[in-house]
């Protein structure tokens, strides 16, 4: 039977959470379509997260005490008012809302800060990424191998 869904904003104690589902989403698709680092450890995205400085922020979904999903939202080194954001659910967990709940605390998190828009990268043959942001209401464009969106604020 599944367990009861939690949302809450990642901090250092949740780093193992998140690499944990990072590494099966990056074994499910390859570093490349997942768009995440084939060697993320927990002390990197520590590093990673300390460096937000409050502005930037990570958010984990858990079914119970596992997690399945997390949404991360960084701020852009050349754009202060543009955030990038990447939403990764676990397979068995997809089409359930999860990572559209994870990306709209990202929003909201990135509007409080005074972003004016999200950007991010789509890989090469993630149809399903491709279909999620434009359901959230960005929009495309061709870039290299693949697709990047945009998402005014």
């Amino acid at each position: 039977m599944p367990g009861r869904l939690s949302f809450v904003r990642a901090d250092r104690r949740h780093v193992d959470d998140i690499v944990s589902v990072a590494r099966a989403i990056v074994a499910e698709m390859g570093p490349q379509r997942a768009a995440l680092p084939e060697s993320l450890t927990a002390e990197a995205l520590a590093r990673r997260m300390a460096r937000y400085r409050g502005r930037g922020a990570i958010f984990l979904a858990r079914e119970g005490r596992r997690p399945v999903a997390f949404a991360m939202l960084e701020p852009e080194r050349d754009d202060p008012q543009t955030f990038a954001l990447g939403v990764w659910v676990l397979p068995e967990h997809r089409r359930r809302g999860l990572g559209r709940e994870l990306a709209l605390m990202a929003i909201e998190h990135a509007r409080a800060r005074g972003c004016r828009r999200l950007r991010g990268l789509i890989p090469p043959e993630n149809e399903a990424a491709l279909s999620f942001f434009g359901d959230i209401g960005a929009y495309a464009q061709a870039v290299g191998g693949g697709m990047q969106y945009e998402l005014p604020l």
